[in-house]
């Protein structure tokens, strides 16, 4: 009876060990360390690159002004000032779907998203511009 205590003794004694060791093992374990990302602007060394022709974007806000074609969008205390070139896409978006506009129905206050691309002088051109509800 002694002896199967012994031996039982022995078999607890080694699993016990076995789970600490393992815990020390993984506690103890190199950790991989993600590389540090961060965050990019619009990268300027792109738009002075003689091989970027132009860097493409959207913008979402409220027409602050108006000035020939020339639209300042407002959000969150932020302007952008971005020019609608003559043959812009100009439309609407309703519940059906969008539908074609005119330059002359965008308005002080209306919301408005605008796809522009940013040409080599650093000028935003707006190529699209949806009129939200």
């Amino acid at each position: 009876m002694e002896k199967s205590i012994s031996i039982t003794s022995v078999i607890v004694l080694g699993i016990i060990l076995l789970v600490i060791g393992f815990l020390v093992g993984y506690l103890l374990r190199p950790k991989a360390v993600a590389p540090e990302v961060k965050p990019q602007t619009c990268p300027s060394c792109l738009l002075d690159s003689k091989l970027t022709q132009n860097w493409m974007g959207f913008a979402i806000g409220q027409i602050k002004e108006i000035s020939g074609r020339d639209l300042t969008l407002s959000s969150d205390g932020e302007t952008l000032k971005i020019s609608v070139s003559e043959g812009a896409r100009i439309q609407f978006l309703g519940e059906e779907g969008s539908k074609e506009a005119d330059f002359e129905d965008v308005k002080i206050g209306k919301k408005v998203e605008i796809q522009f691309v940013v040409i080599p002088e650093r000028n935003l051109v707006g190529s699209i511009v949806t009129i939200l509800p």
